[in-house]
């Protein structure tokens, strides 16, 4: 070929050379984000378009062998790079049928970042902490729906079923919630080490949904996780249900739902443990057992357990009492809470005998609902949104402001399947909503994660572009109502809330 033949060639291939070259400068990158160094050692993630992200970084020591049932230890400096770009094995846990089991297994108490950019700017920091009864879930989340709104996206695993939650005549030198004390290690660790992620500590806001959402409870009300958070937004939290407890929790203790003595703690976990095997059960032996097996043994959701240690007393019991911390806060909950009744191991029969003779009453308030509908509501608004009026009404004798919310939305091709929003479907609008098919989705979705993350920033969640919320008084019980527009309402199902909460004060009636 010519010299001048290669000049024509060159000068006809130019335009696709700058082609390339455009597509490398401007198409999303994808490689190993930069190193960041923390307490465990430096860790290596992966930056897709704008967002970093470190995924599977531990912050306690695997709780294995002689460490389970252990409250969660500092792990060791490790001197090689972490390798941060995938998650970290779930905790074991409950797979429905049908669904897939996800890599789990003892050694999982990791975390995940994702970040705008690991420096030195100081953004709100957001801890999400998964739902799923305390029995299923993970830290697998879409963090980066946040952080590309500019704030630093930290999710967990902790400790599930009996493996987090246990508590044993032969175990009694043990704290009964293991996972709750992973959490607070959590945070602990996000109080180290988020500078270097770009996350200022002294930003802190925990949120979550359903057990999520109870453990957001269950931290506002624990002193030992004060200072590690300073905003915190539980989302259809349990805070007033009832909790066992152990033998030497404090006295005088309040009646279970039936309105009866509760079983202890230790009974229950006895039970348990005998379920899956007849041999004695001694500190050996609890060792000894399979995991996976005492997990699956459990029946219904997984509940935290008063020891007056690792939880003093139950949140909504604490909130009475003045005795959570003193930070902004937004509580609420769906119109159907009740879609995860089947799920708890509590039937509509045994449900029923908690309301006694007010059978005939409670009908008449859920009057509205189908026979086989109202019960289940009845159940939802008693677990979930009487716990988020409770506690929001008692921050009165705080400083900080709280928050009401209510979501009433059913997409339009779901609306003949759905008397009301299902539970745990605000996850999903706070994490995925903005991607759904549905306009009306997407848009409710958006203004959520709006009001989240203005909450995260100021500790207030009011924005441009949002229906004004305003924070809760005792005296005009205003809440923000989720829907296809927002809208603010006074006294949200108030008559079916006071009727239930009459149940909560003869339940606890006799404590002090």
């Amino acid at each position: 070929m010519g010299r001048n033949s290669i000049k024509i060639l060159f000068f006809n291939l130019l335009p696709c050379f700058r082609i390339v070259v455009l597509l490398l400068v401007t198409w999303p990158v994808v490689s190993g984000a930069a190193t960041v160094a923390t307490t465990v050692g430096k860790v290596s993630g992966v930056v897709n378009g704008d967002i970093h992200s470190f995924k599977g970084i531990p912050y306690a020591k695997p709780p294995v062998g002689e460490l389970r049932w252990n409250a969660p230890q500092t792990p060791e400096e490790n001197s090689k790079i972490i390798d941060a770009k995938v998650y970290g094995d779930t905790c074991l846990q409950v797979v429905r049928p049908g669904r897939k089991a996800p890599i789990m297994s003892e050694d999982c108490l990791s975390l995940n970042v994702w970040t705008p950019a690991p420096d030195s700017e100081k953004r709100p920091v957001m801890v999400w902490i998964h739902g799923g009864a305390f029995r299923s879930g993970s830290g697998i989340v879409s963090g980066e729906t946040f952080a590309k709104q500019g704030a630093v996206l930290v999710s967990i695993n902790y400790r599930l079923g009996p493996l987090g939650f246990f508590a044993h005549e032969v175990l009694a030198d043990k704290p009964a919630n293991l996972a709750l004390l992973d959490m607070i290690a959590a945070l602990e660790w996000v109080q180290t080490n988020i500078q270097s992620f770009g996350g200022d500590p002294n930003n802190v806001t925990i949120f979550g949904v359903s057990a999520g959402g109870m453990a957001v409870e269950l931290l506002m009300t624990n002193d030992k996780a004060k200072g590690l958070f300073h905003r915190a937004i539980g989302q259809s939290g349990y805070a007033a249900w009832a909790l066992p407890r152990t033998v030497d929790a404090p006295v005088p203790a309040p009646k279970d739902v039936y309105l009866k003595k509760s079983q202890s703690a230790e009974a229950i976990s006895h039970n348990l443990v005998a379920r899956i095997s007849n041999k004695p059960q001694t500190k050996d032996m609890l060792y000894q057992l399979n995991g996976l097996e005492l997990i699956n043994a459990q029946l219904g959701f997984q509940v935290p357990i008063v020891d007056g240690n690792s939880v003093q007393e139950e949140p909504g019991i604490r909130f009475m009492r003045s005795q959570q911390h003193d930070v902004p806060f937004i509580s609420g909950g769906n119109s159907f809470e009740g879609s995860v009744m089947r799920w708890t191991g509590i039937s509509a029969d045994n449900y029923t005998r908690s309301i006694g003779d007010a059978v005939e009453e409670a009908r008449k308030l859920y009057r509205d609902d189908a026979d086989d509908i109202w019960l289940q509501r009845m159940f939802g608004d008693n677990r979930y949104l009487l716990s988020a009026r409770l506690l929001v009404e008692n921050t009165k004798n705080r400083p900080s402001p709280a928050w009401l919310y209510y979501i009433d939305f059913v997409a339009g091709e779901k609306k003949h399947g759905l008397p009301g929003t299902a539970h745990g479907s605000d996850a999903y609008f706070a994490f995925r909503g903005h991607l759904d098919k549905n306009q009306n989705v997407r848009a409710l979705s958006q203004r959520m994660q709006k009001y989240w993350v203005n909450f995260s920033r100021n500790g207030d969640p009011n924005g441009a572009g949002l229906l004004q919320w305003p924070a809760y008084e005792e005296q005009s019980n205003q809440w923000l109502v989720f829907s296809e527009s927002d809208t603010v309402q006074v006294g949200v199902i108030q008559a079916k809330l006071d009727f239930l909460e009459s149940f909560f004060y003869k339940r606890i009636s006799g404590l002090d």
